[in-house]
């Protein structure tokens, strides 16, 4: 019997039907751990990112915040852009338009060697408790003298004693050093200690402290608040405080910061003028720069404390610090220069106040010849680990904690002089 004569046709397109039901699999992408330079860039010809990571990176790096110091031409302008920065991290820390005068209830006085340990609380708001501890020296207080006072803000999981010198369950590297408002009472200034939000004793205290700042930043994003809105606010109510005490001189307010307490510190100095010099105790550094550079890590830092957009308004820390000009500085811990002390300096000298800038370094970078990234803008740096960016920023992570020996001497030669 003869056939149709399409059995070699029939067996080819046999083949090629099941091959379409049977496809190889495709090769799976094989995940890394780290990014790459390369995946912040686009290879397409008309420059369009569909690679939307490495847009939303361009996008920021590209930016010129709104309120940048460096659109400053000259000295004429400073008093309006101060304003305008005062203006609008007022409104993005939701800070009300006049401070309430609250009253703070002493709830204990206690005698220490040489000054006398305060311990109150106030009310900001309903269903909340604040409190801070007030170290009076006794010579103010028998001689009944006005004396500077510095309100101090601790690093990130310290508490309220450790500041004050008293016995503190809550560990700390360095608790001798970091004791700054203990310090401040040993050489005749009032100290007054105050917490970070949701931290030690004003956290969980059986809870991490990581842990009890993130979930109270949750609940205060949740809320439509702002976190270091939040604890500013505290700080300059606490400073109107002060300045009503009779052996505070309110002409000599200062506000310290170690570490993470460098956040409310600056904000605090930058919404009011009652701030009459700042202790910055930190390494000076970029949010933005941080978020640019340190890129080779997955995940990267959000810090969900920081507000909204800031970013859109200006280079927090820099543009910040710039805008406390002319009033007396200190950078305890030095920092990265491109863009960001660079700009510091250039602030204090376009105010006619070069002198009020004090700039110090850890001992590891204090000759200029150990800083060997001075020419590097971290801002349009990337692919850096956490690593590289402290050591192109000058950081000797092991010795961060509060300066005495640089700090209070500064202090009293700002407040007193000497």
């Amino acid at each position: 019997m003869k056939t149709c004569g399409f059995g070699r046709l029939s067996v080819v397109v046999a083949a090629a039907f099941l091959a379409g039901l049977v496809q190889a699999e495709p090769a799976k992408v094989r995940f890394r751990n780290t990014f790459q330079p390369e995946d912040f860039e686009t290879r397409r010809a008309d420059g369009r990112f569909d690679n939307h990571m490495a847009f939303a990176w361009d996008y920021v790096r590209r930016m010129v915040p709104e309120y940048s110091f460096d659109k400053l031409k000259d000295a004429s302008e400073l008093p309006t852009w101060r304003a305008k920065v005062r203006t609008k991290l007022g409104e993005l820390l939701m800070l009300p338009e006049k401070i309430p005068e609250l009253e703070f209830k002493l709830l204990a006085e206690e005698k220490r060697d040489g000054y006398r340990l305060y311990r109150y609380e106030f009310y900001p708001e309903e269903r909340l408790a604040v409190a801070i501890l007030v170290l009076v020296p006794e010579s103010a207080i028998s001689g009944r003298a006005k004396v500077p006072a510095v309100v101090c803000m601790p690093g990130s999981g310290a508490s309220l004693n450790s500041l004050a010198g008293e016995p503190d369950e809550f560990g700390n590297h360095y608790p001798a050093r970091n004791r700054q408002a203990w310090h401040c009472a040993q050489v005749g200034m009032v100290g007054v200690a105050i917490e970070n939000p949701a931290t030690a004793e004003s956290g969980v205290r059986d809870v991490n402290h990581f842990a009890t700042q993130a979930q109270f930043a949750r609940m205060m994003t949740l809320a439509g608040r702002s976190n270091w809105g939040f604890m500013v606010e505290h700080v300059l109510e606490t400073i109107g405080f002060l300045k009503r005490h009779p052996n505070v001189d309110a002409k000599r307010i200062a506000v310290s910061g170690m570490s993470l307490g460098c956040i409310p510190a600056l904000y605090a100095a930058v919404m009011s003028d009652d701030v009459a010099a700042v202790v910055y105790n930190d390494f000076v550094s970029s949010w933005a720069a941080n978020a640019l550079s340190v890129t080779k890590r997955l995940g990267g830092s959000v810090d969900a404390r920081r507000p909204f957009g800031f970013h859109r308004w200006f280079d927090d820390e820099p543009d910040l610090m710039a805008a406390v000009a002319p009033r007396p500085m200190i950078l305890a811990e030095g920092g990265a220069w491109k863009n960001c002390i660079e700009k510091v300096r250039k602030a204090y000298r376009l105010a006619g106040a070069e002198a009020n800038l004090r700039i110090a370094y850890y001992e590891k970078y204090a000759e200029p010849s150990t800083r060997k990234y001075e020419n590097v803008d971290l801002h349009e740096a990337k692919g850096l680990t956490d690593g590289d960016y402290l050591l192109m920023s000058n950081v000797d992570a092991g010795q961060h904690g509060f300066h005495p020996d640089v700090n209070i001497p500064w202090l009293l030669e700002v407040f007193c002089g000497k």
